[in-house]
């Protein structure tokens, strides 16, 4: 079928914007966008994703008030026949302005909490692709722009009404093949620690993810490693912009990280950023609220069929909610009291950079064991 996208001049291949260019079934779309109050009073984690070689939209509405609980929505729905804008229960996203206005809107509704925000962005950053082999196979080809800024708006949690003009977002966009989306992932011998997608570029080792995307009144930013469980890098992407002045390339990067005793998740980092231009950033990164257990978006096969993101579940509109105690900075109690310790976790963070304070979002992950840090692998 024809959208509207194909008026444009842009199209990549004979098919039309409606169909994949490539047949991998894993070839996915998808966005999401978390945004948090200055004192972490509260939070929101949402997101759509489109995969079309299985006709299926999907996408999550997930809430924290306070560091007690994470309430969160789950959907899905045939992508077919494709609606503009795309429209997902009580979400829907529109892009009043490409780059500088994206406005996401959840409906009041039955299932869950709402919200009608404007988030506009002060910086846009093209990650360096994202590739891997294991096998003989190609486990990862994608591409990620990320966006830190300032959204107004109101969000309502568990019927709270809140409402403001200034409070930190960050979002990223990405597009393309990656282990653990979309469906099963084929297994070819080399196992992928922890299922996490990123883990696949170690080979069957572990791995140590530490990113932050952050803003203050002067400084925006991201910085973004990946190192394999004795340490060896294995990507390195970001960038500091100053003001409204040009980004300049991280080049060189580390990090000292304080978790919190007993448990792979972090209270606190330094990280120490090198950019093109000769500068050396000190980033203070300090938690606020607890990470958000992305297993209730629908990621690390959390929905209750086990089957996780792009799945194929009815011919009409599937929803789940459910409620997590996060109250532990490590453990989370699913509602049939089970504890669980998932690995991905993202952080809404404090951020100081040369003596000025902002917001941030942090993902920092240990898949397996990690000698740097003498953590074991947390089951």
């Amino acid at each position: 079928m024809l959208t509207s996208l194909d008026e444009s001049l842009y199209h990549q291949s004979s098919r039309v914007f409606a169909e994949a260019a490539v047949s991998d079934h894993r070839f996915y779309d998808r966005y999401s966008y978390t945004l948090m109050a200055p004192d972490g009073a509260a939070a929101l984690l949402t997101g759509m994703a489109v995969y079309k070689n299985l006709n299926v939209h999907d996408g999550f509405i997930c809430t924290q008030a306070g560091a007690a609980v994470q309430r969160n929505v789950r959907l899905s729905r045939p992508l077919r026949p494709i609606v503009e804008p795309l429209t997902l229960g009580p979400m829907r996203t529109e892009f009043p302005e490409a780059f500088k206005v994206t406005r996401m809107i959840a409906e009041p509704n039955e299932f869950g909490d709402a919200f009608d925000l404007s988030f506009r962005p002060v910086f846009t950053r093209l990650e360096s692709p994202h590739y891997g082999e294991a096998d003989g196979r190609v486990h990862t080809d994608y591409r990620r722009f990320s966006q830190v800024g300032w959204t107004s708006g109101t969000l309502v949690v568990d019927g709270q009404e809140h409402t403001f003009d200034r409070w930190f977002g960050w979002r990223d966009h990405s597009w393309g093949v990656r282990p653990g989306v979309g469906g099963f992932e084929p297994y070819t011998g080399t196992r992928n620690r922890g299922g996490i997608p990123s883990a696949a570029r170690a080979g069957g080792m572990g791995i140590l993810l530490v990113y932050c995307g952050f803003a203050t009144d002067s400084y925006s930013g991201f910085f973004f490693t990946i190192e394999d469980e004795v340490g060896k890098r294995l990507y390195i992407d970001g960038a500091i912009r100053v003001n409204d002045g040009e980004p300049s390339e991280l080049v060189d990067g580390a990090h000292k990280i304080t978790f919190h005793p007993g448990t792979n998740v972090f209270d606190s980092m330094r990280i120490q950023a090198q950019t093109a231009d000769g500068e050396v950033w000190d980033l203070d990164v300090e938690a606020i609220g607890r990470p958000w257990a992305y297993r209730g978006t629908g990621y690390d096969h959390g929905w209750n069929d086990g089957k996780g993101l792009g799945a194929w579940r009815h011919d009409s509109l599937t929803v789940e909610t459910d409620v997590y105690d996060v109250s532990h900075p490590e453990n989370v109690v699913l509602p049939n009291g089970e504890m669980i310790r998932p690995i991905h976790r993202e952080q809404p963070v404090r951020v100081t950079v040369r003596g000025e304070q902002g917001n941030g979002h942090a993902p920092m992950m240990v898949v397996g064991p990690n000698q740097v840090y003498g953590l074991k692998e947390r089951l």
